[in-house]
């Protein structure tokens, strides 16, 4: 993707520069002044303002693109396919399958790059770059088929060698509706010349490869309010399959059980903030939020020397786009689940762990409760089932930038 520079760049920089500072929570004008950063060449400034634009709009999926092809022209390929997997994720788009047909082209990957484009054709048939560029690779495949014929009806005995490895083909995502950018949400990608250019990898680099819905990372987290009834199975259980997770902590749970906070420290685990008392924060002010999550870090500091991480979760998951708003400004993510197990409920043990079994999937945030007895019985199996599927369980921490922005 190229970002078009015009001979109006300046003043439209000016203009735009005067927007962003006067709307700095505009997703929309942050997403311009990027381009017209990158148009200028400072794509690092621009990244930086499409970063602070995901913080208002994490489902743009122009933004995860802009970012991929910002660090594409910086040479950083394996970061710019991790922020196009991710635009994947949250909504196939024609272009993020051109932008990643593109990568596998230079990672000599052609079967993938091919596989990219067709994506990207069935999404959007009149796409003329594609279409275009999936001729030019097929032809070179030809061309290069016929080469190796010619070759091998002239060479009488062929030296035997080891056949080469064939790479994985990602899988498919299911289709979903296609959102097509204007120009100003995001430039599009230009592919010039007849020849296509490919860059042959390292010896020892990967091949560049798409998630599958198997493997790959799952959060279980742990919400501790009033009481440990499950605390000790529950660090049992995750000592025994090696997992670390992250524990939204109440303060006065900090208060109560100080012991039981340092061993998750010691352990490994992490501590994010769920507030001081677990009340329904709706419809707080925000001086109101500002102290209930301050009070909770100032337990966190009396017992454990040091604040917690940087990730909050609603008390009962009650929240609107208002108190999300002053939370992030607080300099917390606030966090959700994709996977309720219910277990505070102390519903039956087979229950619980269907509810993780139906649903699970890759990138999957799990929500789970320390005073849940149930729940602490149910854990070695549903570790089980997600090991057993070849997931990572992992801390909310271990996240990479392009994967934090998309956190239910």
């Amino acid at each position: 993707m190229l970002f078009l520079f015009t001979a109006t760049f300046l003043s439209a920089q000016s203009r735009l520069a005067h927007l962003a500072a006067a709307n700095p929570s505009d997703p929309n004008v942050l997403n311009s002044y990027g381009i017209e950063l990158a148009n200028s060449g400072d794509l690092m400034g621009a990244i930086g303002v499409w970063r602070r634009a995901l913080d208002f709009d994490r489902s743009n999926v122009h933004l995860y693109n802009n970012i991929g092809s910002a660090l594409k022209r910086l040479g950083q390929d394996r970061h710019a396919f991790a922020w196009y997997a991710a635009a994947l994720q949250l909504q196939p788009v024609y272009w993020t399958y051109y932008n990643i047909a593109l990568l596998y082209r230079d990672h000599n990957q052609p079967e993938e790059a091919c596989w990219a484009l067709g994506e990207a054709l069935r999404l959007n048939p009149q796409f003329a770059e594609a279409a275009s560029l999936l001729q030019r690779i097929r032809a070179g495949e030809a061309g290069r088929d016929q080469r190796i014929k010619a070759e091998t009806t002239t060479v009488k005995k062929p030296v035997a060698g080891p056949e080469p490895a064939e790479l994985p083909r990602p899988e498919k995502e299911k289709p979903r509706k296609t959102v097509v950018a204007s120009q100003a949400e995001t430039a599009k990608p230009a592919v010039t010349g007849s020849k296509i250019e490919q860059k042959k990898p390292t010896t020892d680099e990967e091949p560049l490869r798409l998630p599958s819905d198997s493997g790959g990372q799952v959060f279980l987290t742990f919400d501790g309010g009033a009481t440990d009834a499950g605390f000790d199975s529950i660090l049992n259980s995750l000592r025994r399959f090696g997992v670390k997770s992250t524990f939204f902590l109440t303060g006065k749970f900090a208060q109560n059980y100080p012991e039981k906070c340092r061993q998750l420290i010691a352990e490994g685990h992490e501590i994010g903030n769920h507030s001081m008392n677990h009340p329904d924060m709706k419809n707080f002010s925000a001086e109101k939020i500002a102290t209930e999550i301050e009070a909770a870090e100032q337990a966190f500091e009396k017992v454990l020397g040091r604040r917690g991480a940087p990730f909050f979760r609603f008390p009962y998951g009650h929240q609107n786009k208002r108190v999300e708003q002053i939370v992030e400004n607080l300099g917390y993510r606030p966090v959700y689940w994709h996977i309720d197990t219910i277990d505070w409920r102390e519903d039956p043990v087979e229950t619980i762990i269907s509810r993780v079994k139906n649903k699970l999937r890759r990138n999957s945030v799990i929500l789970m409760h320390l005073g849940s007895k149930n729940g602490a019985k149910a854990l070695d199996r549903i570790l089980q089932h997600v090991t057993a599927r070849g997931y990572s369980p992992a801390r909310l921490s271990d996240l990479d930038a392009s994967q934090l922005v998309a956190l239910p």
